[in-house]
C-alpha cells in the first residue's frame, strides 16, 4: 500500500535486509515503464528488493486488464536493469500448453541462470510436474501438508504463507522432519500494512512457527538461509566469513524482539526504528497517478436471472484466498437478483477501470458478514479492477464511483454515503502519503466497518481483493463475468434446473 521507499521504514526495523518482490500488480495496471518505476524506487535504500520480472500480465485472457508485458518486453528488462529473475508463473495453462509466449519468457530467465518462482494453485501431480520441467523452482501456493509433501518431493522449495487473507503456515508446519526442513521458507505474499506494522512481516512467521513447536534454530534457518538457498542469494543467509554482514540482535530466540539491524556492516535501525533519514522518493511516472478509467452505468449493478431460482454463489473463508463453489436457492424479484443480508448472499462487482470499455461482472458472494453497505477496493489481483460487494445498489454504486473519482483506494459506503476511504491514487494501488498515516486511515475504516455490521478480526478488503484472481480455485469474478477456475472458464451466475 506503499512505494518501496515507505515500505523500507516499516519492515527493516524488524528485521527484514533483503525481500523478493513481484511488481506484478503495478506492471497490470501500467505495463513495462511501472516495472521500471519500482525498480529505480528500490535503490539505494537499506533494504535489499530483488525485483523480479512479472511473467503472467495479464494473469489470464479471461479479464481485462491495464497492460501486457510480452516475452520481447521481459528480455528487455533482464538486459537493461537490475531484475534479479522471473517473477511468480501464474498462468500455468500456457506452461502445460506449451505456449510459445510463455516459454519465451522462461528461457529469457533460464539463459541467464535466473530463479523462477512458480504459482502451483490447486495443480496435480501431473501440473507439478510440467512445472519442474519447466524449471520452475518453488511455490507458495500449497495450503495442506499433502501438497507441500508433494512440492518437495519434486525437489521444489515450499513457501510457507502466512499473510493477512491467506495463512498456511500451521497447516503446513506438520511436514517438518530432519530430513526435508532444508526446502522450507516464510512467504507473506500479500500482508497488509496494518498487520505488518502490528504483527510484522517473516519476523511474525517465525514467531509463529515457534509457538507451533518449531524449534527457534529451525524457524530462523527457514527464514534466513533457506530463503537465501532458495533464491540463490549466495552471499546472505549466515553469519560466516564471505558472507554479507546483514543480521540483526535480538533479545532472546522466542519473542524475537530486534533490538538492532544491519545491513552491510552497519546498524541501520534499532529499536523500532531507522537511524538514518532514507533519500527522495522516486518520482513516479504521470500517467501511475491517473490510472483510473472508468465507465460505469448504474443499471450494470443488476444481475438478471429472470424465472431461475437457483445460482452460483462464491462462498467466502477468511483465513484463505481459495473459494468454495456453491448452489444455492437465491431471491429475485421482477427477474433480478436481490441480496439477502438473512441468507449471508450478497452481490460482488468488477468493473473495469482502465481503458473505460465499460465492462461489468456481477455475481453472488457468501461470507461477508455486512448487513447495510458495501466495501469497495481498485486493488483486486491481478488485474486490479474495481472490486466491491455489499447489500443494495445505492451503497455499491456511490463506493464505485467515489474511489473512481478518488484516482484508487478503498472505501466503505452506506445508504449513499461514504463512511471512511483510504486513498491509493498511486496506480490505484499505493498511497503517496506516510506509512503511519496510512495505519490511521485503516483504523478509521475499521471503525466504519463496524458501522454496516462487520464485526469480525480478518480483514474484508484482502479477501475482497482476491474474489477478482482467476488463477486461485474455485469460483472467482471478472469484468467479464463468473469464472469456474477448475474449467478455466466463464459460466452463468443462474443454475437452470431443467439442464
Amino acid at each position: 500500500m506503499v512505494p518501496p521507499e515507505e515500505f523500507t521504514r516499516i519492515v527493516v526495523p524488524k528485521g527484514v535486509t533483503a525481500v523478493m518482490a513481484d511488481p506484478h500488480e503495478i506492471a497490470n495496471v501500467g505495463g513495462i515503464e511501472a516495472v521500471r518505476y519500482m525498480i529505480e524506487a528500490a535503490k539505494g535504500l537499506p533494504l535489499d528488493v530483488k525485483m523480479m520480472v512479472p511473467s503472467s500480465v495479464p494473469a489470464t485472457s479471461f479479464e481485462n486488464s491495464g497492460a501486457t508485458l510480452t516475452a520481447n518486453e521481459v528480455e528487455e528488462l533482464f538486459e537493461g536493469t537490475e531484475a534479479y529473475g522471473l517473477a511468480e508463473v501464474m498462468d500455468y495453462p500456457s506452461v502445460f500448453s506449451a505456449n510459445e509466449e510463455m516459454l519465451a519468457k522462461i528461457k529469457a530467465a533460464k539463459k541467464r541462470h535466473k530463479p523462477i518462482d512458480g504459482h502451483a494453485a490447486g495443480l496435480d501431480t501431473v501440473g507439478l510436474n510440467a512445472y519442474r520441467v519447466a524449471g520452475i523452482g518453488n511455490d507458495h501456493e500449497a495450503v495442506t501438508a499433502k501438497e507441500a509433501l508433494e512440492r518437495i518431493r519434486r525437489g521444489m522449495y515450499v513457501l510457507m504463507r502466512e499473510g493477512t487473507a491467506a495463512k498456511d503456515i500451521e497447516a503446513l508446519l506438520p511436514i517438518l522432519t530432519p530430513s526435508n526442513a532444508r526446502r522450507c521458507v516464510f512467504a507473506t505474499d500479500d500482508k497488509h500494512l496494518d498487520d505488518l506494522v502490528d504483527e510484522g512481516s517473516i519476523d511474525a512467521s517465525i514467531r509463529k512457527a515457534i509457538r507451533l513447536g518449531v524449534d527457534p534454530l529451525q524457524a530462523i534457518q527457514m527464514a534466513s538461509l533457506n530463503a537465501a538457498e532458495c533464491f540463490r542469494l549466495e552471499d546472505k543467509g549466515a553469519i560466516a566469513p564471505g558472507y554479507e554482514a546483514s543480521f540483526l540482535l535480538i533479545d532472546d530466540l522466542h519473542s524475537l524482539s530486534v533490538r538492532s539491524v544491519y545491513v552491510k556492516g552497519t546498524c541501520v535501525a534499532e529499536n523500532g526504528k531507522l537511524i538514518n533519514p532514507l533519500r527522495d522518493y522516486v518520482t513516479p511516472p504521470a500517467y501511475l497517478l491517473d490510472s483510473v478509467q472508468l465507465d460505469l452505468k448504474k443499471e450494470s449493478l443488476q444481475l438478471t436471472l429472470g424465472d431461475i431460482q437457483k445460482a452460483n454463489v462464491i462462498a467466502v473463508k477468511p483465513g484463505s484466498i481459495v473459494t468454495k463453489a456453491l448452489i444455492e436457492d437465491v431471491t429475485v424479484k421482477n427477474g433480478l437478483f436481490v441480496p439477502s443480508v438473512e441468507q449471508n448472499q450478497l452481490k460482488l462487482v468488477v468493473a473495469e477501470r482502465h481503458h473505460k470499455l465499460g465492462h461489468v461482472g456481477v455475481g453472488i458472494v457468501k461470507g461477508f458478514p455486512i448487513e447495510n453497505g458495501a466495501i469497495v477496493a481498485s486493488v483486486a489481483h491481478d488485474s486490479h479492477n474495481i472490486v466491491a460487494c455489499g447489500t443494495d445498489d445505492e451503497s455499491l454504486y456511490k463506493a464505485i464511483t467515489h474511489i473512481a473519482n478518488s484516482k484508487g483506494g478503498i472505501a466503505v459506503a452506506s445508504e449513499g454515503k461514504v463512511l471512511a476511504d483510504v486513498s491509493l491514487p498511486l496506480a490505484g494501488l499505493m498511497s503517496l502519503e506516510s506509512y503511519s498515516s496510512v495505519y490511521e486511515s485503516l483504523h478509521t475504516l475499521e471503525k466504519a466497518l463496524e458501522n454496516i455490521g462487520f464485526k469480525q478480526k480478518w480483514n474484508p478488503f484482502l479477501t475482497l481483493s482476491f474474489l477478482a484472481l482467476p488463477v486461485i480455485p474455485e469460483l472467482k469474478l471478472t469484468d467479464l463475468g463468473l469464472f469456474d477456475v477448475r474449467s478455466f472458464t466463464h459460466i452463468d451466475v443462474g443454475v437452470n434446473d431443467d439442464k
